[in-house]
């Protein structure tokens, strides 16, 4: 009573290997025993959320440096259990403005709650703020990246950014709107690098004077220090990882 188990999975990406060993002889895609041994896991969690680091842009599938993943890796992680998909990261235009819709649709069609790209400033006016009633706890998501590698918006769709007056407007609409836990699940760092950036520190610093509750970081692609910092100024201990 009174808990609730959330997991947070990060930087789920498809190099060319990947794609090469998931594909079937009859030309499918199948990444279910990728998950296999971790599926129990992700599945008995209250919620469990996912850095989808790749857009979905259709063929031909491609790893690094510019990624699409086969349609059914989305399945594959939505059968794991993970229950939303974190989208804004630096390959999320990896297939441009057509590719982030296509992983849109995708979403859609597969039934799975996402967070970080829209379509447009209209699509993400009605989708956020995202709140989900987790065991009784009104918990609102956000998401948010440093960059997309150079690749710029050519149209209407909407990535979100880094923006401190963005990510402050955002907090105070999902507290107006109930939320109770706010986490926001940020893209920043440098990779490979095992001590945050004076950069990372200093946007935790500004998200816990807005008073968040969890700070989830990706991209570094390894495991840096994680803190429990007792914030003052709203008497709370606030989780960074």
């Amino acid at each position: 009573e009174n808990e609730a188990e959330i997991v947070f999975a990060g930087d789920a990406m498809q190099h060319q290997a990947q794609i090469d060993a998931a594909r079937q002889p009859n030309g499918t895609y199948n990444y279910d025993e990728c998950f296999a041994e971790i599926k129990s896991y992700i599945s008995n969690a209250d919620y469990a959320v996912v850095n989808l680091e790749t857009p979905l842009g259709g063929k031909p599938y491609t790893g690094y440096p510019c990624f699409s993943a086969p349609d059914s890796y989305l399945t594959a992680l939505s059968n794991a259990g993970f229950d939303l998909m974190l989208a804004a990261n630096n390959h999320t235009l990896d297939r441009r403005d057509k590719g982030l819709l296509r992983t849109i649709d995708q979403f859609h069609s597969q039934k799975i709650e996402y967070i970080g790209i829209y379509r447009n400033n209209s699509h993400r006016e009605t989708h956020l703020p995202f709140i989900k009633d987790i065991n009784g706890f009104k918990i609102a998501f956000l998401n948010y990246t440093y960059g997309t590698n150079g690749i710029t918006i050519q149209g209407n769709v909407i990535v979100d950014y880094i923006d401190r007056d963005l990510i402050k407007n955002d907090i105070n609409k999902a507290r107006t709107a109930g939320a109770e836990i706010i986490a926001t699940c940020i893209h920043w760092g440098n990779e490979y690098q095992l001590l945050p950036h004076s950069s990372q520190r200093l946007l935790a610093d500004y998200l816990c004077d807005l008073g968040v509750d969890l700070i989830i970081g990706g991209h570094p692609h390894v495991i840096q220090p994680m803190e429990i910092r007792h914030n003052l100024k709203h008497n709370k201990d606030i989780l960074i990882v």
